[in-house]
């Protein structure tokens, strides 16, 4: 595992819990600890300068959101990534998003909107120069931005659940990188219908999104087989 890159600041704001979990998570999603790999809490722990405590919390979270696996003989396992399992994540998407969007439509900020457009217009324009890290992913926050506006707490848990395991997906995007700009426009097109109040349009454009997103994922899978098991 990677030193930290962390900053004083993020440190203190949250909690060891936090902090551990925050990092381990990033292990994971980034792959520097690949899908069935054990996760050393003692090193984790010692990394972190903290007591096994604070990682074997993390680690309970971790589990609850299916990224590692508890086990009494073997001790905790990073989830292989599951081709099923991301075809079943895209299906949950298709019927949640369309709903979280009604919802959350009358609350979306269009100050909120357009900076996500602006963002999503200068990736177009320079997708060499955009750099994503796992604590500042666009599609995350885009996403989770549409949950969060919904109200609906146990919506906005399941949406970072199955995003957390979209990440870990999208970390191979470089071996498709024409996917890349697709998807920076499909957002214009998820961001326009939005700012102009058109329901049917949203749901339009987040469904050919998240049907292009199933190609897109396909695409990865079988570029990297090592990572992916079916």
């Amino acid at each position: 595992m990677g030193r930290r890159g962390c900053s004083e600041g993020w440190l203190m704001a949250e909690s060891k819990r936090d902090q551990a979990y925050r990092y381990l998570r990033d292990q994971i999603v980034l792959c520097r600890i690949k899908p069935g790999e054990p996760l050393d809490e003692k090193r984790a722990a010692q990394e972190l300068g903290f007591s096994r405590m604070p990682v074997r919390e993390a680690v309970n979270k971790l589990a609850e959101e299916h990224l590692v696996s508890i086990f009494p003989s073997r001790g905790v396992i990073v989830n292989p990534i599951s081709s099923s399992d991301y075809q079943e994540m895209l299906d949950i998407r298709l019927l949640i998003e369309p709903y979280l969007l009604h919802r959350s439509l009358p609350s979306l900020d269009p100050d909120d909107l357009r900076a996500f457009r602006v963002d999503m217009v200068e990736r177009i324009e320079h997708p060499d120069a955009a750099s994503d890290s796992v604590g500042n992913d666009f599609d995350y926050r885009f996403h989770m931005y549409f949950a969060e506006k919904s109200g609906s707490r146990y919506l906005i848990s399941l949406m970072n659940m199955i995003m957390t395991q979209s990440q870990r997906i999208r970390f191979f995007s470089a071996v498709a990188p024409q996917r890349i700009v697709e998807s920076y426009r499909e957002h214009v097109a998820i961001i326009d219908a939005a700012l102009a109040q058109d329901e049917p349009a949203v749901v339009a454009a987040i469904r050919a999104h998240l049907d292009n997103t199933r190609e897109g994922y396909s695409r990865i899978s079988h570029a990297r087989e090592d990572f992916f098991r079916e």
